[in-house]
């Protein structure tokens, strides 16, 4: 699992969903000391075209299912966002944070995730040094978390490792649902298997009824 955790701890660790650059994984923290905590913005939205193929709302975890020469494994992501423009993913050992603009959502580097507008066949600076290219906007994902439609798919190529390919899918209102990372020697996925609010359960013991 060290190919497909490296890779998808930059995309999630970037997604962020997998997906990105620099970095050495879900071990991997970016290299600062964590910031003081901040007030969750619950209904944040920064009213930007793209956000809805990356959305961060606060206290919604992905669940993803990651699988390698076939070993099979998860990663898990917690969202927090701070406000219109700022969000994070949290995952154990590492925090990705993101800026959404008119431009797009990119890191907070400031390497784009996805950039407006996304048109078949536009272009930016990929997150691994090479160049990401929009393959589709109509893509019809079937994961474990079911399917979608709708969906905008990038593809990244030309930097590293060398000879890697980076297929991402995006679907709206939910964000990154799968991976597929293509390199010499092997491939890796990772796939949805479940997005939403974390499910609370109450341990009040009740008392017993009268007889």
């Amino acid at each position: 699992m060290a190919f497909v955790n490296k890779t998808f701890g930059r995309v999630a660790c970037a997604v962020a969903v997998v997906v990105l650059a620099g970095g050495g994984g879900l071990a991997c923290g970016d290299g600062r000391p964590p910031e003081a905590p901040t007030t969750p913005a619950k209904t944040a939205s920064s009213g930007s075209s793209v956000e809805q193929y990356f959305p961060l709302e606060e206290g919604r975890i992905y669940n993803y299912v990651t699988s390698e020469g076939g070993e099979t494994g998860m990663l898990v992501a917690k969202v927090h966002r701070t406000d219109a423009s700022h969000g994070e993913l949290r995952l154990s050992n590492a925090t990705k944070r993101f800026v959404y603009s008119p431009a797009g959502v990119a890191y907070d580097n400031g390497l784009f995730i996805l950039k407006a507008p996304l048109e078949v066949g536009a272009t930016w600076p990929g997150e691994h040094g090479g160049t990401t290219r929009v393959a589709s906007v109509d893509a019809s994902p079937k994961v474990v978390a079911g399917s979608y439609s709708g969906c905008v798919q990038t593809v990244e190529e030309g930097g590293r490792p060398p000879g890697s390919k980076f297929v991402t899918t995006y679907c709206p209102g939910v964000g990154m649902v799968l991976l597929d990372v293509q390199a010499a020697g092997g491939e890796a996925k990772a796939e949805l298997r479940s997005y939403g609010a974390p499910v609370k359960i109450d341990m009040t013991p009740t008392a017993p009824t009268p007889p």
